[in-house]
């Protein structure tokens, strides 16, 4: 079985020295974030990483600002509330921490959940809780031809937070051509060749009746500015500026491809369980939390499309916050992981919940989920997926 690598690390470990056991990487004296989503390079001593993840562990528990003497007597480092307020001083002006009031506790930021994630040893996976979920998916395994809906249903039975499953997974496809062909009157016949070999075809409305030389015009245009991007960048793109002349090239391309890419691209085959499990959380008591979070759960190529990104950075990915729109709009986070079959991106699982989940227990049980689908898909005459 295809065993692949596993988190991507943003925060680089040097030196020796030592840390508590509530970070992951024991030995280190500094340790130096370099995530592509922040613009400047922090380094972190020992004392400071173990207090921001003792900080986000807390919270993770709570709900609630951190306190220093909380910080202090759950840290190990035997240093008192003083000194450490020192510490959360700096982490806050780096970034790290902030205060909803100046009397208050402190809440680790995003970026502080992002160093806590790529520094700490996730939890080993519970041999009873292994064991039922072998046993659990043995029991409920279909056809995955059939049915997807049981894997999203055991991922949020297995982590309390609402379970996605959805195929295919595989690299989204380009464009490579566009062309027009007028039909007569107002009809065009829009076609779409991406790099995958498929072929899609529109029947467009155009008021303006464009003429065989307009549409060829037209098609050169969108193929030269639109090709080896993805329908989704493309889709996202094609709003015409009222400033551009109507009849310009440009904008009668750019309304050609408001048409042209409204419904098409790759059917993405998504299901969800367990929010319920979401909405029983203090983290969604208010409306309009609850409204961002179905907004986001709801929107499958919007997933799809995020995660694709994430996946190109490794196999099992942690979307935290304002690390992506679809995560930042209800102070969301995501853990996905991929299966496979015969080495090749069979599909994707994983949890949508609160920031502030517990990543160090639910991120094993994801990758332990899609470990064993991939086995599934491996087995001698397999016809899942």
């Amino acid at each position: 079985m295809r065993k692949p690598d596993r988190l991507l690390s943003d925060v680089r470990i040097v030196e020796a020295g030592s840390l508590s056991d509530v970070c992951a990487t024991p030995g280190a004296q500094m340790a130096r974030m370099e995530n592509e989503g922040w613009s400047a390079t922090v380094d972190l001593t020992s004392r400071e990483l173990t207090v921001l993840c003792c900080a986000v562990e807390l919270y993770i528990r709570s709900g609630e600002p951190v306190a220093s003497r909380e910080i202090a007597h759950a840290s190990g480092l035997n240093l008192s509330p003083a000194s450490i307020r020192n510490v959360m001083a700096k982490l806050e002006s780096d970034g790290f921490l902030s205060r909803p009031h100046p009397s208050a506790g402190s809440v680790p930021t995003d970026r502080s959940f992002r160093v806590f994630v790529d520094t700490i040893r996730p939890k080993q996976l519970p041999s009873n809780l292994r064991q039922r979920l072998l046993e659990q998916m043995s029991t409920m395994r279909r056809e995955l031809v059939e049915d997807l809906e049981w894997v999203a249903k055991v991922t949020a039975d297995a982590t309390n937070e609402a379970g996605v499953a959805m195929r295919p997974m595989g690299e989204e496809p380009v464009v490579e051509a566009i062309s027009l062909v007028s039909l007569g009157g107002d009809r065009v016949l829009g076609v779409i060749v991406t790099s995958d070999g498929s072929i899609e075809k529109r029947l467009l409305r155009r008021e303006d009746q464009p003429t065989h030389e307009e549409l060829q015009e037209e098609g050169r245009f969108l193929t030269e500015n639109l090709g080896g991007r993805t329908i989704e960048a493309v889709r996202l793109e094609a709003d015409v500026s009222d400033e551009e002349p109507q009849r310009s090239v440009e904008a009668r391309s750019r309304r050609t491809a408001s048409q042209l890419f409204a419904e098409c691209g790759e059917s993405v085959e998504l299901e969800l369980a367990g929010t319920d499990h979401l909405l029983r959380s203090a983290d969604f008591v208010e409306a309009e939390r609850v409204r961002s979070l179905f907004s986001v759960l709801h929107d499958r190529r919007r997933i799809a499309t995020e995660w694709r990104r994430a996946f190109d950075r490794g196999p099992t990915q942690v979307i935290i916050g304002h690390e992506s729109e679809v995560t930042a709009s209800g102070n969301l986070g995501m853990v996905a992981t991929l299966f496979f079959r015969e080495g090749r991106r069979a599909g994707a699982l994983g949890v949508v919940g609160p920031r502030r989940m517990d990543y160090t227990r639910i991120v094993p049980v994801v990758e332990f989920i899609g470990d064993t689908l991939t086995k599934m898909l491996e087995e001698p005459g397999a016809r899942h997926a």
